[in-house]
Protein backbone atom coordinates (compact mmCIF):
# COMPACT_ATOMS: atom_id res chain seq x y z
CA UNK A 1 0.00 0.00 0.00
CA UNK A 2 1.21 3.15 -1.21
CA UNK A 3 0.94 6.25 1.71
CA UNK A 4 2.46 9.35 2.15
CA UNK A 5 3.33 10.76 5.17
CA UNK A 6 3.75 14.28 5.66
CA UNK A 7 4.79 14.25 2.07
CA UNK A 8 7.25 11.51 2.39
CA UNK A 9 6.97 8.03 0.87
CA UNK A 10 5.93 5.61 3.50
CA UNK A 11 4.85 2.32 1.85
CA UNK A 12 3.06 -0.35 3.76
CA UNK A 13 3.81 -4.20 2.96
CA UNK A 14 0.36 -6.09 3.77
CA UNK A 15 0.63 -9.99 4.82
CA UNK A 16 -0.90 -12.85 5.92
CA UNK A 17 0.43 -15.73 8.53
CA UNK A 18 0.87 -18.52 6.09
CA UNK A 19 0.05 -21.14 9.50
CA UNK A 20 -3.33 -19.29 9.82
CA UNK A 21 -5.86 -21.78 8.48
CA UNK A 22 -8.59 -18.68 8.25
CA UNK A 23 -5.92 -16.26 5.98
CA UNK A 24 -3.14 -18.87 5.17
CA UNK A 25 -5.11 -19.28 1.50
CA UNK A 26 -4.56 -15.71 0.68
CA UNK A 27 -1.76 -15.33 -1.83
CA UNK A 28 -2.53 -11.45 -3.01
CA UNK A 29 -5.29 -8.82 -2.15
CA UNK A 30 -7.05 -9.62 -4.90
CA UNK A 31 -8.10 -12.61 -2.97
CA UNK A 32 -8.90 -10.65 0.14
CA UNK A 33 -12.60 -9.75 0.40
CA UNK A 34 -13.14 -6.16 -0.43
CA UNK A 35 -14.18 -4.82 3.26
CA UNK A 36 -10.96 -5.96 4.36
CA UNK A 37 -8.70 -3.64 2.51
CA UNK A 38 -11.11 -0.81 3.10
CA UNK A 39 -10.61 -1.52 6.75
CA UNK A 40 -7.11 -1.41 6.36
CA UNK A 41 -6.81 1.55 4.46
CA UNK A 42 -8.78 3.16 7.17
CA UNK A 43 -6.76 2.05 10.11
CA UNK A 44 -3.79 3.66 8.82
CA UNK A 45 -5.60 7.04 8.20
CA UNK A 46 -7.16 6.87 11.33
CA UNK A 47 -4.69 6.11 13.55
CA UNK A 48 -2.31 9.11 11.51
CA UNK A 49 -5.20 11.37 12.66
CA UNK A 50 -5.04 10.41 16.31
CA UNK A 51 -1.23 11.95 16.02
CA UNK A 52 -2.49 14.81 14.22
CA UNK A 53 -0.80 14.28 10.89
CA UNK A 54 -2.61 13.79 7.60
CA UNK A 55 -1.41 10.79 5.54
CA UNK A 56 -2.72 10.35 2.47
CA UNK A 57 -3.49 6.26 0.38
CA UNK A 58 -2.22 6.59 -3.05
CA UNK A 59 -2.67 3.49 -4.02
CA UNK A 60 -2.68 0.03 -3.10
CA UNK A 61 -0.74 -2.86 -5.48
CA UNK A 62 -0.56 -6.67 -5.07
CA UNK A 63 2.25 -9.14 -4.58
CA UNK A 64 4.79 -8.48 -6.92
CA UNK A 65 4.79 -4.47 -6.68
CA UNK A 66 5.68 -5.65 -2.41
CA UNK A 67 8.29 -8.31 -3.55
CA UNK A 68 10.04 -5.17 -5.15
CA UNK A 69 9.35 -2.90 -2.35
CA UNK A 70 10.68 -5.27 0.17
CA UNK A 71 14.29 -5.84 -2.10
CA UNK A 72 14.05 -2.12 -2.59
CA UNK A 73 14.03 -1.54 1.24
CA UNK A 74 17.19 -4.15 1.71
CA UNK A 75 18.96 -2.74 -0.46
CA UNK A 76 18.90 0.69 1.27
CA UNK A 77 19.70 -1.11 4.24
CA UNK A 78 22.58 -2.74 3.03
CA UNK A 79 23.83 0.85 1.65
CA UNK A 80 22.81 2.62 4.98
CA UNK A 81 24.70 -0.13 7.03
CA UNK A 82 27.45 -1.15 5.05
CA UNK A 83 30.21 -0.05 7.57
CA UNK A 84 28.22 -1.62 10.81
CA UNK A 85 28.08 -4.76 12.17
CA UNK A 86 24.15 -6.46 11.41
CA UNK A 87 22.83 -9.70 11.79
CA UNK A 88 21.93 -11.37 15.06
CA UNK A 89 24.68 -10.07 16.57
CA UNK A 90 24.64 -6.36 15.71
CA UNK A 91 24.80 -3.62 18.64
CA UNK A 92 21.67 -2.61 17.82
CA UNK A 93 19.66 -5.17 18.47
CA UNK A 94 19.66 -6.96 21.99
CA UNK A 95 21.55 -9.34 23.06
CA UNK A 96 20.70 -12.94 24.18
CA UNK A 97 21.15 -13.53 27.49
CA UNK A 98 24.48 -15.04 28.93
CA UNK A 99 24.10 -18.36 30.30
Amino acid sequence: MNMLDKGERDDKIIAVCNTDVSVQHINDLKEMPPYAMEEIVRFFEDYKKLEKKEVKVSGIKGKDDAIKIIKEAIDLYKKTFANEEVGIFSPHLPQPAKK
